[in-house]
């Protein structure tokens, strides 16, 4: 149980570590440009230094290759003059000399293969970051895109929320004021009944009771008097 426990703490862990790395995706990504930036800018220090040092041993390399057509010149001349033994021990300088400057060759093409190795390491770091410059240039676009499409459609969902609770503050409303209604002409009814009035009404509309009198049937009434003979 234990050992589910931790498995399962580590599950969280990961889960939450793995959160928070897409959550800050593109920050961890734009450090990690730069970090590729820093590594270049030291490897573009390295290939100066190397460039240096080669150049160096080249110059030496020079320099003994001129030190040895001379002693080969002092050489000649000792032979013509026929000494032979200062011609022997120049040509032993020369022998070692040659070997010095052999060295110093072998120096300067193992600085030229590392800093064409350098150059060519240089070159696919400068377009794989050029690459990546752009892809991210796309993928902050999209993001900024969606970003904002997710801000609409929450502005969207809220507006919908709020027109929905708006139409139900208007359907409670009405009812309210249905309710309020219906109370007032009950109440009006109930009124009515303890005065009498509307059981009067009910006796007039079935024409039970006193009837109303109006000018008309007044009129009438005098014609029908003054038209009849008088006895």
């Amino acid at each position: 149980m234990l050992s589910k426990i931790m498995t399962a703490l580590r599950g969280k862990a990961n889960e939450t570590g793995q959160a928070v790395v897409d959550s800050q995706a593109l920050r961890i990504l734009d450090q990690e440009i730069r970090d590729s930036e820093h590594h270049l800018k030291q490897s573009k220090t390295e290939l100066a230094r190397l460039m240096g040092q080669r150049q160096l041993n080249s110059n030496k390399a020079d320099t003994l290759e001129g030190k040895i057509s001379e002693l080969e010149k002092s050489a000649e001349a000792a032979l013509d003059k026929g000494e032979e033994a200062l011609a022997v021990e120049v040509a032993e300088r020369m022998v070692a000399m040659q070997d010095e400057l052999d060295a110093e060759r072998n120096i300067v093409s193992e600085y030229d293969a590392s800093i064409e190795n350098l150059r060519g390491a240089i070159r696919n770091t400068e377009n794989q970051l050029r690459q990546l410059k752009q892809q991210v240039s796309v993928v902050k676009a999209t993001e900024s895109a969606q970003k904002a499409q997710s801000a609409v459609a929450a502005r969207h969902s809220g507006q919908n929320s709020a027109m929905g609770s708006a139409m139900e503050s208007l359907e409670r409303i009405r009812e309210r004021q249905q309710l309020n209604s219906a109370q007032m002409q009950a109440a009006e009814q109930m009124a009515a009944e303890e005065s009498g009035s509307s059981l009067d009404a009910r006796l007039k509309a079935a024409g039970i009771g006193a009837n109303d009198r109006k000018a008309e049937d007044v009129l009438a009434r005098l014609k029908a008097k003054k038209n009849t003979p008088q006895a």
